[in-house]
């Protein structure tokens, strides 16, 4: 849904892929506010883009989604099924125009130290399966440098999901 929408200016259908997901999560989470659905798809789809980008959404990785979801307040179980059933038909095919939506909002909500956050977040899923791919590596360095992250910021951040990543395996 575009920004002028977001603000109820104007209906449309610009942002298929994002109107799709905003209606799964007003029918998941119907008590929210729109600015909360809002930060929620958009940490979702930026969720997927991590996800597949070694190509697929593993089980490891929906275990952990599940797990991050759990901690959202008021999300009750069919919320977190909307999210994974939208993760798994694979949010990979959001348009230029719908990702640079989804960074333009989440720069407006969120300050610097809660965009390294996310890209915390964003890590930990990519790491769900195992040890971070370059494919996973490039698409961070691609969202932390569209949300303006620094990079010093994004190399710590990955270097502490590696290391909880070794404890948890051994």
């Amino acid at each position: 849904m575009g920004v002028l929408a977001w603000l109820g200016l104007r209906r449309g259908d610009a942002y298929p892929n994002v109107d799709a997901l905003l209606r799964e999560l007003r029918e998941a989470l119907p008590e929210d506010e729109g600015f909360v659905l809002r930060y929620i798809a958009v940490v979702i789809v930026l969720l997927g883009k991590v996800a597949y980008a070694d190509g697929r959404f593993s089980a490891e990785e929906e275990t952990s989604l599940r797990a991050l979801l759990s901690h959202v307040e008021r999300m009750a179980p069919s919320g977190v099924e909307a999210v994974c059933k939208a993760m798994r038909r694979d949010l990979g095919g959001m348009t230029e125009s719908e990702l640079e939506l989804c960074y333009r909002e989440l720069r407006a909500l969120c300050d610097g130290r809660e965009r390294v956050e996310v890209m915390r977040l964003l890590a930990r899923l990519a790491a769900a399966d195992g040890a971070l791919s370059e494919a996973e590596l490039k698409e961070l360095s691609e969202i932390a440098s569209e949300l303006g992250v620094p990079p010093g910021e994004l190399e710590a951040v990955e270097r502490e999901v590696e290391r909880e990543n070794g404890r948890a395996a051994s």
